[in-house]
């Protein structure tokens, strides 16, 4: 009879705990984001992420890194290429073997949804955080589509162990979100952002900060979040807690997109001015991005089809569209410049971040305008440092994954063959989805979305010439070649 009561107590106590458990899981708070629940809830939906089934041994597993287009592809080239450390022992210094030799990637770039950085102006920060789920929920899922005019997906892509947000856009607004849907699915799988790693980096070697300004190169949405101002400042405050640093941002408009290929801002085929509901970059007398006619020589902008011009009756120039990488560049630097000139012109410009995966491409070119500006006049020349640098944060984003692999016992045994690569492209099955005659989405309908619409408006599709044209094809050739091989095998 005792025995019969203590195994009465026991069932007694185990179904209290059952159902204190079960009353927590009906109180748990929905999330905002309804994919967040449909991910883990919906097994008939395109979102789902069958938990209960990922690997618990992960150290065979790749690692996943996204981005909102093809300049995510730099970072993967700085991980994959860093020596900094002895494979064996994983202690630092170089021994003359890749450090990430023995790992594989799963890579993403949401091309059909980029620029990131212009959902924040349009008052859309919650649509870009949904994306950014779906980016990380895509990198832990199993489904992809051959091509977008099928219609069942595919369901054997490989699980991550880890994953990188290579695009400072997505970090600045959507890393939190992530790292608590993550959480509320279960998973532990570490997330990594670039932005703090930049601000590390930044302020690495600093010693003369009085009269030095850091600058932040960035989209627009990065600009807007504070994101790297806040970071660097945090790092900079643990050094040195009564002394300040000065930093100026300035966001490249459309650069990013230019630099893909984004027919908003750059169309190899126009010859004259576009209508402003396609062009959206900047213009003499846009109202956000106006093309100051005052800084005409200071542009120094290149001519013929890489500058679309319109004058009046009267001879006044009434139009000046940018339709080049190069004139992008220029139009952002010397506006940079402008805005050291107005906020602290008594002190010099050291180093600058480049906080957007696509601009380290065009290092050179950024830099060749900061020292044409510098022999403009005496002004310019007390403002840019002579050895000014450029600090591209995913050098120490790829130290900080080989920490976590190291400290995580996480380390791979493959080699990087097996890599694989996904772009998103519209959906095209989708009544809902607008397209315009190229089959992209047109700015207004693309930034006219709203979150929790459960609506599949991209199909995830492994790269192809059809999604990569060949100028990005022959710059990553040239520019990142350990991952243009891991794509091509040439």
């Amino acid at each position: 009879m005792q025995t019969i009561n203590k195994i009465a107590s026991i069932i007694l106590i185990f179904s209290l705990v059952l159902i204190s458990s079960c009353k927590l899981q009906e109180t748990k708070e929905d999330p905002k984001f309804t994919i967040i629940s449909q991910a883990v809830n919906d097994s008939t939906g395109p979102f789902y992420i069958s938990v209960e089934d990922y690997p618990k041994e992960r150290k065979s597993l790749p690692i996943g890194i996204f981005d909102s287009g093809t300049g995510g592809l730099a970072v993967l080239n700085t991980i994959y290429e860093l020596d900094s450390y002895n494979n064996n022992s994983h202690n630092t210094g170089g021994d003359g073997i890749l450090d990430f030799s023995s790992e594989r990637f799963i890579y993403l770039a949401d091309e059909a949804n980029m620029p990131y950085g212009r959902y924040d102006s349009e008052g859309k920060a919650d649509f870009l955080r949904e994306l950014v789920i779906k980016d990380v929920r895509f990198l832990l899922g199993s489904s992809y589509y051959t091509s977008p005019e099928d219609s069942i997906a595919n369901d054997d892509k490989e699980a991550v162990k880890a994953i990188v947000i290579a695009c400072n856009t997505a970090t600045a607004y959507g890393l939190k979100t992530v790292q608590d849907a993550v959480d509320y699915w279960g998973l532990d799988i570490r997330i990594m952002g670039i932005i703090d790693a930049g601000s590390r980096a930044v302020l690495t070697g600093m010693e003369e900060y009085e009269n030095t300004i850091i600058g932040v190169l960035a989209t627009e949405g990065t600009c807007s979040s504070g994101g790297y101002p806040k970071s660097i400042k945090n790092s900079f405050t643990i050094q040195y807690p009564d002394k300040e640093i000065a930093i100026v941002q300035q966001a490249g408009i459309g650069l990013a997109g230019a630099i893909d290929g984004d027919l908003n801002y750059l169309d190899p085929e126009a010859s004259v001015p576009r209508d402003s509901q396609v062009y959206q970059g900047p213009d003499i007398g846009h109202p956000n991005y106006a093309i100051d006619i005052t800084l005409w020589d200071e542009y120094n902008f290149e001519g013929g089809n890489s500058l679309m011009t319109e004058y009046d009756e009267k001879g006044e120039l009434i139009h000046a569209q940018l339709n080049s990488v190069n004139n992008y560049i220029r139009y952002m630097v010397t506006h940079m410049i402008n805005n050291i000139l107005e906020e602290f012109p008594g002190k010099k410009l050291s180093r600058v971040i480049l906080g957007c995966t696509h601009y380290p491409y065009f290092e050179e070119q950024i830099k060749e305008h900061f020292l044409y500006l510098k022999g403009m006049n005496a002004t310019y020349d007390a403002l840019i440092d002579e050895n000014i640098q450029f600090i591209d944060p995913s050098e120490s984003l790829a130290s900080e994954l080989y920490q976590y692999l190291k400290e995580n016992d996480l380390w791979g045994s493959d080699k990087n063959e097996n890599s694989q690569f996904f772009i998103s492209v519209p959906n095209s099955l989708l009544d809902e989805n607008m397209l315009d005659e190229k089959g992209e989405f047109p700015y207004e309908y693309k930034y006219g979305r709203i979150i929790n619409s459960s609506l599949q408006y991209v199909k995830l599709v492994p790269f192809s010439d059809q999604w990569i044209n060949e100028s990005i094809r022959s710059r990553m050739k040239l520019n990142i070649p350990y991952t243009y091989r891991m794509i091509y095998g040439e």
